[in-house]
């Protein structure tokens, strides 16, 4: 991957797997056959379509328009040819693909300055057949009933219905469920703990509590990537440093990662029914809250939302993965309302206020909502 990994790249990632790209370029292949394509927009979206996807296999693309192109000297974007749209007007080609978020933008910046004939085609690159949207909206259907029939609660099916989508409601109805295995078991509740950064340690106090808490079962702290991305090669010198960090506090630690299959064996032998996630964003599918909402409770906290990174708290890759957490905890109602705001997740239950002595605040509420 030639892109630097960032949140809004890797939103973008995600959204292409949502929609089943791959699916959709064998349309468009079909659909514009023998005509050529000019791509338009340099941004992140189509870094994240061509660093993942072999495009010019679908569609004969003679290159690719920007406005930025016009302050630049640059000839080519990823080898492809680069024009400045006003050059578009001598070039010989049959439709625009749109790579920008907003499409109406595009069409009306071509359109208005003549930058392409009326017989060119201008049209966005993801275009979501109507047998997937109707697929989607079954699929919501089946999702919020399955909510309905868990929970029994009408009142929160009204409301989720309309605030949550199909994932959410999925991960709800499986944190009810949880919830109720956890409340009806008698054996200590077993938690895992996911460190990717040890420059933030603020959990550490959390996780003394609950280790010495006969109510919990606490496994050895699980060091991870600061990147659970297959992408990404394992920086050893940060493992061992991050390792040998919590092992100075005589706290029990494992190096959890698999170098060979990309995975976290121990999360799946361990069987958690708590898991803290102190880095959602960086989490890869197969380990991200919704996936494992089937299996555990999982969390994090913000101990200082004021001093969050904004930038990337708004991103939709960020905003996915909370948006399907059990709980994030926060100490007082301004961060609520801003971590909520920033995230778009109001009225979806996922913030929880506990008072300032947060680690004693979280134990105390894992205690009375477990039942223990």
């Amino acid at each position: 991957m030639t892109s630097i990994i960032n949140e809004e790249y890797l939103s973008y990632v995600d959204y292409l797997k949502s929609v089943n790209f791959d699916r959709i370029l064998e349309i468009l292949k079909i659909k514009y056959a023998g005509k050529k394509v000019i791509l338009f927009g340099t941004g992140v979206f189509l870094d994240a379509i061509l660093d993942n996807y072999n495009i010019t296999d679908y569609l004969n693309i003679i290159g690719v328009s920007d406005r930025r192109a016009e302050g630049t000297s640059e000839t080519t974007y990823k080898e492809f040819n680069l024009y400045k749209p006003i050059a578009l007007r001598a070039l010989n080609f049959n439709v625009v693909l749109d790579t920008s978020v907003l499409f109406e933008k595009t069409t009306k910046y071509l359109r208005r300055n003549f930058y392409v004939k009326k017989s060119v085609e201008i049209a966005p690159i993801v275009q979501i057949p109507f047998t997937d949207k109707f697929k989607q909206f079954v699929e919501k259907q089946k999702s919020a009933f399955e909510y309905l029939k868990t929970s029994k609660d009408i009142f929160k099916f009204l409301m989720y219905y309309f605030t949550l989508n199909s994932q959410e409601l999925v991960s709800k109805a499986n944190y009810l469920k949880k919830l109720k295995n956890i409340r009806s078991s008698k054996e200590p509740v077993k938690v895992a703990f996911l460190c990717s950064d040890t420059q933030h340690t603020d959990f550490v106090g959390l996780y003394n509590l609950l280790y010495f808490d006969k109510d919990f079962k606490t496994f050895p702290i699980i060091i991870t990537p600061k990147q659970l991305l297959e992408s990404e090669p394992v920086n050893e010198e940060n493992m061992k440093r991050d390792v040998d960090f919590f092992n100075t506090f005589d706290t029990k630690v494992i190096d959890g990662w698999d170098r060979e299959t990309n995975t976290l064996p121990c999360i799946h032998a361990f069987k958690p029914d708590l898991i803290f996630y102190q880095k959602p964003i960086y989490i890869k599918d197969d380990f991200s809250p919704y996936v494992m909402s089937e299996q555990a409770l999982t969390f994090t906290i913000e101990y200082d939302t004021r001093n969050a990174d904004f930038t990337a708290l708004g991103s939709k890759y960020f905003r996915k993965q909370v948006s399907n957490l059990w709980k994030i905890f926060v100490n007082n109602d301004e961060d609520r309302k801003l971590y909520e705001e920033y995230t778009d997740i109001s009225h979806k239950d996922v913030v929880q206020v506990v008072n300032k002595n947060i680690n004693t605040a979280i134990v105390k509420y894992l205690k009375k909502t477990l039942k223990r």
